[in-house]
C-alpha cells in the first residue's frame, strides 16, 4: 500500500463548480469514507500505472468539478490481493459523488467505509450514465489502439476543464474533437456519453475501416440512422457523417448525436468547422510520425514541430473555456515543452494555483514499451 497526497485549493477556490455535481457550499456536511475498486486492466503494462492513473484522473475530476472542501481527500492506492482500491473521503454530497464515480474510467464498485472498523464495507451503487452499450469501443482490436481507459480518462479530464459535467443533461449537446482519431477510439467513446463528436485522418484507410464498422455497428443494435458517405468531387477533404440516436423517439426529438470524420490534416483550418464549435479535443499525438494528408510526406518529426504547426488551429476551432487534453511520448519531449508549445497557441496548462509552486502532478505517466512513456496534459483555451 502506498498514500498519494491529495493537495486542496485555498479559500479563494471555493463556490458552486459546473456540471452541477455540487449543491454549494456546505461545510456541516458529514465526512463519508470510500473504497473504490478498480476494474484489472487486461493490457499487463498498464496495470501496473492503473493506481496513479485511477489518482489522477479521480483528482482531475474532482479538482474541476467539485467545490474545494468537497473534493477527496486522503487519497490511497491499495492493493487488495489481485485487485487495487483508491481510499479516501470526502464531504460531496453522497449521491452526486456516485454519479460523478461511475463515469470514472477504471471504476468497478464503490463502498462506504465504516469510520473506525475497516472490515465493514456498505455497497454504494456506481452506475455508468451512458447512452450506447461500450461494445462500441471494446470491440475493435487493431495495432496501435490507444488503450480504452486511458482515452475515456482523457475524455474526462477534458469535458470537466471545459465546465462540462461528465453526464446530461446539457443545454446543448457538446462537441468533441479528436484531430488525429485513427480508427475512432476518441469518438466512440464521445458517442457512448451522448455527445457530438469530430474526427480528422490523414489515413484514408483508417477512416474506411472506421466508417464500415460505424455503420455495421448502427445496423446491427437496429439504431435509428442516416449515413453519407464521402463526397467524389471532395476527394482532398473526404467528409463523413453518421446521424444516430439510441431510439426513434429520441431521433423524433432531435436528440441524437452526430459523428463527423474528415480525411486531412489535424490543423487543416479549411476544414468545415467553424471557429469557437469545439468544447473539448482529446488527442494522443504520434509516437515520433508526422500527421499530414499528403502519404507521401509521412516523415518522423517533432513532437514540438506538430504542435507549433497544428496547435494555433486547434485554439481557432475551440470556444473560449474549451479545453485540450493531450497525451504524448516524454522520450520524444518534455511536459514543460509541451505545455509551453500549446501556451504559445493560447492553451494554458490547467495548473490549480497551489500546485504553481510544486509544479503539475504527473501521476498519468506510464510505461507504453520499451521506447513509449506515456503522459498527459490538460490545457484551457484563454
Amino acid at each position: 500500500m502506498h498514500k498519494v497526497r491529495c493537495r486542496r485549493s485555498p479559500s479563494t477556490d471555493r463556490g458552486k463548480r459546473p456540471g452541477g455535481y455540487d449543491s454549494g457550499i456546505d461545510t456541516s456536511r458529514p465526512v463519508h469514507h470510500y473504497l473504490l475498486l478498480l476494474e484489472t486492466d487486461l493490457n499487463r503494462v498498464f496495470s501496473r500505472s492503473l493506481g496513479s492513473v485511477a489518482v489522477a484522473e479521480l483528482e482531475g475530476v474532482t479538482r474541476a468539478l467539485l467545490a474545494a472542501e468537497h473534493r477527496p481527500t486522503d487519497v490511497t492506492v491499495t492493493s487488495l490481493g489481485r485487485a487495487t482500491g483508491l481510499s479516501f473521503s470526502s464531504s460531496a454530497d453522497p449521491d452526486a459523488l456516485d454519479r460523478l464515480l461511475g463515469q470514472l474510467s477504471c471504476g468497478l464498485a464503490l463502498f462506504e467505509q465504516t469510520p473506525g472498523d475497516s472490515t465493514t464495507l456498505t455497497p454504494r451503487p456506481l452506475t455508468e450514465s451512458l447512452v450506447y452499450d461500450t461494445d462500441l469501443v471494446s470491440v475493435q482490436r487493431y495495432r496501435g489502439k490507444t488503450n480504452e481507459r486511458l482515452t475515456r480518462a482523457m475524455l474526462n479530464l477534458a469535458l470537466a476543464n471545459a465546465g462540462i459535467g461528465l453526464t446530461g443533461p446539457w443545454d446543448r449537446t457538446p462537441t468533441v474533437l479528436d484531430p488525429m482519431c485513427g480508427r475512432g477510439t476518441t469518438l466512440n467513446w464521445a458517442l457512448c456519453y451522448g455527445l457530438n463528436a469530430v474526427g480528422i485522418e490523414p489515413d484514408a484507410g483508417s477512416l474506411r475501416h472506421y466508417d464500415g464498422f460505424l455503420r455495421t455497428w448502427a445496423k446491427q443494435h437496429r439504431l435509428p440512422h442516416k449515413h453519407q458517405g464521402y463526397r467524389p468531387n471532395n476527394a482532398e477533404q473526404r467528409h463523413t457523417t453518421l446521424d444516430v440516436a439510441p431510439t426513434r423517439a429520441a431521433q423524433k426529438a432531435g436528440d441524437g448525436q452526430r459523428v463527423e470524420t474528415f480525411n486531412a490534416d489535424g490543423g487543416d483550418r479549411s476544414l468545415a468547422i467553424k471557429r469557437g464549435s469545439i468544447d473539448a479535443i482529446v488527442a494522443d499525438l504520434p509516437y515520433g510520425i508526422q500527421h499530414r494528408a499528403d502519404q507521401a510526406r509521412l516523415d518522423p518529426a517533432d513532437t514540438l514541430e506538430l504542435l507549433a504547426r497544428v496547435a494555433p488551429t486547434w485554439r481557432r476551432w475551440l470556444r473560449k473555456g474549451g479545453s485540450v487534453c493531450v497525451a504524448w511520448n516524454v522520450k520524444r519531449a518534455s511536459r514543460v515543452d509541451v505545455a509551453v508549445a500549446l501556451a504559445e497557441a493560447g492553451l494554458l496548462e490547467r495548473v490549480p494555483d497551489h500546485d504553481l509552486a510544486h509544479g503539475p502532478d504527473h501521476g498519468m505517466e506510464h510505461v507504453v514499451d520499451s521506447t513509449i512513456t506515456r503522459d498527459v496534459l490538460v490545457a484551457v483555451a484563454r
